[in-house]
C-alpha cells in the first residue's frame, strides 16, 4: 500500500514537471511571436526632382542717365513698375533739400492716416489685444527689414505700427480724435513747402515702360531677348562675358516687359527631361526665391546627344530677382505630394487571388504586390502602395489611389497618418504583437 502510494506520488510529480515544461515551451514561443516592432507615422509630404545649374539672367534692358549735379532721391523703390516718361528720381541742389522733400512726404501720409483714422473712428472692429498683435507683428517685421538693411520696409512697416497704436488710441478712448495733431503736422508742412517753392526740383525721367531698378552692374548688354536662341555651349564661360563700364552719369535702369529669362548649360539627357517635363520651377536658394514658375523658352544644341543650353522664362519679380545676374539655381522638373515612407520599410508580398478569364471561368492568380506594414493596435496589417516618386531612402506615395492605379482589391491601402513598421523581425499579415513586453 506504501509502495503504491509512492508511486502516485511519483507520477503527479512528473505531470506538474511535464505541464511545467510545456508552460515554459509555449511561453517562449509565444514570446519568440509577440515581437518588440518600431514605427514611423506615414506623413503627408512634397520633394522635387530637380537638376542644379548655373543660371545666367537675361533681360532687357535700358539704362537711365543723368548730366548734370545735385542730390538724386529715387521715388521708386527696385522693383517697383514705371511708366514711360515717369519720373523715377528728383535732383535737389543738396542733401538737406532732399531730406526736407522726403520728411514733407512722410508728413503728408501721417496727416492722410490720420483724417483717415478720425472718419473711421465708429468702424474700426479690432479689440485691443489684436490691435497689440499687429503692432507686434509690425515692429519684428522693422527689426527684419533693419537687420537686413532694407530699411524702405522697415519704414513702412514702422509706419503701420504707428497706425495700429493711433487706432488703440481711439478704441480705448485715451483720445477723442487726431484734429489738434493734423493741424499742427499741416502747419509744418505748409512752413517746409514754402521754404522750397523758388527751389524746384529737377525730374529724371524713364523712356521705357517696365520695372525699376538703382542698381547697374555693367552687363547691362549681356544678352537680351532677340539674341536667346543663339547662346551656344560655351558662350556662358565668365571668362567670355564682358564686363562694361559704368559712366558717371548713369543712375539706374529700367527692365522692359513682363519676362525675364535664365540661361543654363545642362547634359543631353537633362535637356530631354526639361523638355518631357509638364510643370517647370526654379529655385535660386540665395535668393531666398523657391518654386518660381517658368516656362521652357527654347533649347540650343548641336544634335540630341549633345549637350544643351536650356532658356527658361519667367514672369515673377521682386527686389531680389530684379538684380539676379549669374546665380547657382536648381531647375524643377517635377514636383511630387504623397505620402513619405522610408524605402526599408517597403517589402513585396505574393497575393493570391479568384480572377475571371474572357470565357467567364475562374481560375486563380498569383501577384506580386508592393506594400508596408502598419500597426493598428496590436495587430500587423499589409497594405499596397503606389509609387510616385523613389528617392534616395525612402519613397512618396499616391495618397488617394484609383482602382485602376491597384494591383489587387484584395487588400487595403496606406493612408496618411498610418503608423507604418520601419523594424520589426518575422513580419506578416495578422501577427499580433505584445506592445507591453520590453
Amino acid at each position: 500500500m506504501e509502495k503504491d502510494s509512492t508511486t502516485i506520488i511519483k507520477r503527479i510529480i512528473v505531470a506538474v514537471v511535464s505541464i511545467l515544461i510545456v508552460a515554459y515551451i509555449v511561453s517562449v514561443g509565444l514570446k519568440a511571436n509577440f515581437t518588440q516592432v518600431k514605427t514611423e507615422t506615414a506623413n503627408i509630404m512634397t520633394v522635387s526632382d530637380s537638376i542644379p545649374a548655373k543660371g545666367y539672367f537675361i533681360r532687357d534692358e535700358q539704362l537711365i542717365t543723368y548730366d548734370g549735379g545735385g542730390v538724386i532721391s529715387y521715388l521708386l523703390n527696385d522693383a517697383e513698375k514705371i511708366s514711360k516718361d515717369e519720373a523715377v528720381a528728383y535732383v535737389y541742389t543738396d542733401a538737406q533739400a532732399a531730406n526736407d522733400k522726403k520728411y514733407i512726404e512722410k508728413l503728408e501720409q501721417q496727416i492722410k492716416d490720420l483724417e483717415q483714422l478720425d472718419n473711421s473712428v465708429n468702424s474700426i472692429l479690432l479689440a485691443p489685444d489684436e490691435l497689440d498683435k499687429n503692432i507686434s507683428s509690425s515692429l519684428s517685421k522693422a527689426k527684419l527689414n533693419a537687420s537686413e538693411k532694407d530699411f524702405s520696409d522697415a519704414d513702412k512697416n514702422i509706419t503701420a505700427a504707428l497706425y495700429s497704436i493711433n487706432q488703440r488710441q481711439l478704441v480705448t478712448g485715451k483720445t477723442q480724435g487726431y484734429s489738434k495733431k493734423i493741424e499742427e503736422l499741416s502747419k509744418k508742412v505748409s512752413e517746409l513747402k514754402k521754404k522750397y517753392e523758388n527751389n524746384k526740383a529737377k525730374s529724371i525721367i524713364s523712356s521705357q515702360t517696365g520695372y525699376f531698378s538703382s542698381t547697374v552692374d555693367g552687363y547691362e548688354s549681356f544678352y537680351n531677348s532677340k539674341a536667346l536662341s543663339s547662346i551656344k555651349i560655351g558662350d556662358l564661360d565668365e571668362k567670355k562675358i564682358t564686363r562694361r563700364s559704368v559712366g558717371k552719369n548713369v543712375v539706374g535702369k529700367t527692365v522692359e516687359g513682363v519676362y525675364w529669362y535664365v540661361a543654363c548649360e545642362v547634359s543631353a539627357e537633362e535637356a530631354i527631361q526639361i523638355k518631357e517635363s509638364s510643370s517647370l520651377s526654379v529655385d535660386i536658394p540665395l535668393a531666398n526665391n523657391h518654386n518660381i514658375s517658368v516656362e521652357l523658352h527654347c533649347i540650343n544644341q548641336e544634335n540630341k546627344n549633345s549637350p544643351a543650353v536650356v532658356v527658361l522664362k519667367g514672369s515673377y519679380m521682386n527686389k531680389e530677382m530684379i538684380n539676379l545676374r549669374r546665380e547657382d539655381i536648381s531647375i524643377i522638373k517635377n514636383s511630387y505630394n504623397g505620402i513619405y515612407v522610408s524605402r526599408n520599410a517597403v517589402h513585396d508580398q505574393q497575393i493570391t487571388e479568384t480572377v475571371t478569364d474572357k470565357t467567364g471561368k475562374e481560375k486563380t492568380e498569383t501577384k506580386s504586390v508592393k506594400g508596408v506594414y502598419i500597426l493598428v493596435g496590436n495587430e500587423i496589417l499589409f497594405k499596397q502602395i503606389v509609387p510616385l516618386y523613389t528617392g534616395e531612402g525612402f519613397i512618396i506615395c499616391m495618397q488617394n489611389p484609383k482602382d485602376e492605379d491597384l494591383v489587387t482589391d484584395e487588400i487595403g491601402v496606406l493612408k496618411a497618418y498610418d503608423e507604418v513598421v520601419v523594424e520589426g523581425a518575422n513580419l506578416y499579415d495578422g501577427k499580433i504583437i505584445d506592445r507591453t513586453s520590453s
